[in-house]
Formats: C-alpha cells, sequence, structure tokens
C-alpha cells in the first residue's frame, strides 16, 4: 500500500501541536527541541507546579459592578479559579475557557466590574464576545509601582505573560494547557522569562 505523506505530515502536526500543548510549549520551541534530537516526552514544562503557597485572609470590601475595588477583593476573586483550566485566545466567556490576559480582564471586568484597557467587559472586541485586551495593552494600564511595593490584587506584566499578584511573592495566573490556572512565584516567573515585568496597580 503506497504511503500517503499528506497523512503522515498531518499525524507529525498534530504530533507537534499536542506536545506543545502538553508541555505548554510554543510550536517553534517545541519544533526546535525534537530537530535537535530531543524527545517530546523528555521536555521540561514551561512553568512547573509550584509548592503551596499561604493564601491571603478573605477579608476586606468586595467590589460592586462599576465600584471600586480593593487590591486584597481583586486578589481574593482571582483565588477563587485555581485548579481552573488554560485555552490560549480564550475569550473568558466562562471560567477556564481563557488565557493569561483574559483570565484577568475576567477577574476584573466580569467579577468586580472593573474598567479594561481601553473598554469595559461586554464592548464589541472584548470578552465574553473576544478575547481582549493584550498583555502588551496591560502593560501600560493602572498605575506604576515598584518591586518591593507588590501586594494583593496588584498586576505583575512581563511582555508575553500577566498575573495578579496575592502577596508580594505570588501570584494567581492562567499558565498553559499543561498546568492550567494556579499558583506562581512572581520571581521565579520572572527568571523563567528572562526580562523584568512592570508593577500595575489598579484596586483601591
Amino acid at each position: 500500500m503506497p504511503v500517503n505523506l499528506v497523512a503522515l505530515g498531518a499525524i507529525a502536526t498534530g504530533s507537534v501541536f499536542t506536545y506543545a500543548g502538553v508541555k505548554g510549549l510554543s510550536i517553534p520551541d517545541a519544533v526546535q527541541s525534537i530537530v535537535q534530537g530531543k524527545s517530546p516526552a523528555n521536555l521540561p514544562q514551561k512553568y512547573g507546579i509550584d509548592a503551596p503557597v499561604s493564601t491571603p485572609p478573605a477579608t476586606g470590601s468586595t467590589a460592586v459592578a462599576g465600584g471600586t475595588a480593593t487590591g486584597q477583593a481583586i486578589a481574593n476573586d482571582g483565588l477563587k479559579y485555581n485548579g481552573q483550566g488554560y485555552h490560549y485566545g480564550g475569550p473568558a466567556d466562562k471560567p477556564g475557557n481563557w488565557d493569561c490576559s483574559s483570565f484577568v480582564s475576567y477577574v476584573l471586568g466580569h467579577d468586580l466590574g472593573q474598567p479594561l484597557p481601553g473598554g469595559k467587559w461586554g464592548d464589541p472586541g472584548f470578552p465574553p464576545h473576544a478575547h481582549g485586551p493584550t498583555t502588551r495593552e496591560y502593560q501600560g494600564f493602572g498605575r506604576s509601582i515598584g518591586r518591593a511595593d507588590v501586594a494583593a490584587g496588584d498586576l505583575i506584566v512581563w511582555p508575553d505573560h500577566i498575573g495578579i499578584a496575592i502577596n508580594n511573592k505570588n501570584m494567581i495566573n492562567a499558565r498553559s494547557t499543561a498546568t492550567g490556572t494556579g499558583l506562581s512565584s512572581i520571581d521565579g516567573t520572572t527568571r523563567y522569562f528572562h526580562t523584568e515585568p512592570v508593577y500595575r496597580r489598579v484596586g483601591a
């Protein structure tokens, strides 16, 4: 029986996408590793499973639509989704169908009724209709603070990732297909990306 090269190509391409998704890698990184002879099964996870961290107490004010959310309220709301999924480019139309930035938009816009970069929840081009603001747009959102001043509810924004601080050391973030939405070390993530994030305060 003749070999169907198109079919084999489709299978190979599907395998690369599968391994990239499971490992939380970009497609180019997955392809490069395979070309270099590295077994996909041995590729490292993009984000490791972090050790348990202490979470802030469920105190402080809760926000109403259009109101002012405290940093503690933002952090507590984000923590409700620890263990949810991840979907690259997801519009955040439901919990877990989000990536890092649409997760932040869900917490701020959907749950707490806060403005988002360039608009608000429900506007055309915004969740739940579309993905909405990207990490690049979040880099200039709110007001700038220093690393030492980071507290619950602040946004930690790299060019390609974003999380919500739950304290000065840790954050809740939508990480990858493999690890979903969970807790990560702020400084550990900075070491992974090899670039310093910006720190933005959006809460009262």
